[in-house]
């Protein structure tokens, strides 16, 4: 009887991990940017400077993405005590993520990943919510095939009032990557819509002037929800 319930949670724990296999499979044709993939070179460099000057320790959080993180600069404070090392840069794609991953991510063999990049529909090529999710897929298999157990966690793209009237491609690419996310055991969700919104709408004292980047405001919402989903791991 022992050795039957032994076989019996076996298959059932192979049953979970395959469950929580996620999937890479592409949803739509290949995007090719139509600039230059190494735009900010010059950034990536900078932080290579840094860590020749003090490298952070391993374990910590890396957050990765476009100008929100960059321009969030006292993460490390609003955040404080977690290990955060803040590589977001320029007002990249996650195109760009992906393909400086090893310099600013994967080099610092973090436990955890967090990655907010909004810019991916906003060029002068078209580029749909899937080819966005698709983008995102590909990032997390690169990260997977050499952190299979890190803790990786997706900002959902926000709300901005100069790119309302687009706001349905922004729900459907949250809403692609969000179910994404859910075959991913090592994998989560964080929505920011609802502490920017008011009265249905993007909350206008949140932001700066060019109705796209945050104020100080805007960050204190930010780390009411972000500081307490890292935190609990």
């Amino acid at each position: 009887m022992k050795k039957y319930s032994t076989i019996l949670f076996a298959i059932a724990l192979c049953s979970f991990v395959a469950c929580h296999k996620p999937s890479y499979q592409q949803m739509a044709p290949p995007w090719e940017p139509d600039f230059a993939i190494d735009r900010f070179e010059k950034e990536i460099k900078d932080f290579e400077a840094e860590d020749a000057q003090k490298m952070p320790a391993a374990g910590g959080i890396v957050m990765t993405g476009s100008s929100s993180f960059r321009l969030w600069k006292t993460a490390e404070e609003d955040l404080a005590p977690l290990p955060i090392i803040n590589r977001g840069f320029g007002g990249s794609t996650l195109s760009e993520v992906l393909h400086y991953t090893d310099r600013t991510v994967l080099k610092y063999k973090p436990a955890t990943i967090v990655v907010y990049c909004e810019n991916d529909q906003f060029g002068k090529k078209p580029k749909t919510p899937e080819q966005t999710r698709d983008t995102y897929v590909t990032f997390t298999q690169k990260v997977r095939a050499q952190l299979p157990d890190v803790q990786m966690y997706f900002v959902s793209l926000k709300p901005s009032p100069s790119r309302w009237d687009r706001r349905e491609e922004v729900k459907r690419t949250n809403q692609l990557i969000r179910e994404f996310v859910k075959s991913d055991r090592h994998h989560e969700y964080v929505d920011v819509w609802p502490t920017m919104l008011k009265d249905g709408r993007p909350d206008g004292s949140i932001y700066v002037k060019d109705s796209l980047h945050m104020n100080a405001e805007g960050y204190r919402r930010w780390t009411e929800v972000i500081k307490p989903v890292l935190s609990k791991k």
